[in-house]
């Protein structure tokens, strides 16, 4: 199993599905056994790209998407998904390329907050967004994060 084809199949996935596909499913896409599978994604030379869940091996982040629910539901026409952070729930639009909705609320006040994002021209909402962590931290502790 190449890493780059594993790396398409782990994106096509979260397009179609809106999650990340696991060890097993990828095992059986492939028709390989699970352990190398696990090598192969603990492998993986693509900086931060797709980070695993420490403690099962799974996959845990596949930029911009989360494989676990997070305060950014993402919506488009093929799929719902959650974004890691408010920064990423931009990306999911350009990874998509299409106009989605997000479905968040204030971290201040806890209002809904639902608004599009279109891959061209960014989101459609008045608001700030706050980051508690400087970007050259994020990957301190990217659970935090």
């Amino acid at each position: 199993m190449k890493p780059t084809l594993l790396l398409t199949h782990i994106y096509d996935h979260l397009l179609g599905t809106g999650r990340p596909p696991t060890v097993r499913e990828i095992a059986a896409f492939f028709d390989v056994h699970i352990d190398a599978v696990r090598h192969t994604l603990a492998n993986l030379k693509v900086g931060k790209t797709v980070l695993l869940e420490p403690h099962t091996g799974e996959v845990w982040m596949a930029g911009p998407f989360s494989a676990m629910p997070t305060d950014y539901r993402v919506r488009g026409s093929g799929a719902t998904s959650f974004a890691n952070c408010a920064w990423d729930m931009l990306g999911v639009a350009v990874i998509v390329n299409e106009r989605v909705t997000v479905e968040t609320h204030c971290a201040d006040c806890g209002q809904p907050m639902i608004f599009a994002v279109d891959p061209r021209t960014g989101a459609e909402l008045d608001a700030i967004v706050h980051f508690l962590v400087p970007a050259r931290h994020w990957y301190d502790d990217i659970g935090f994060t």
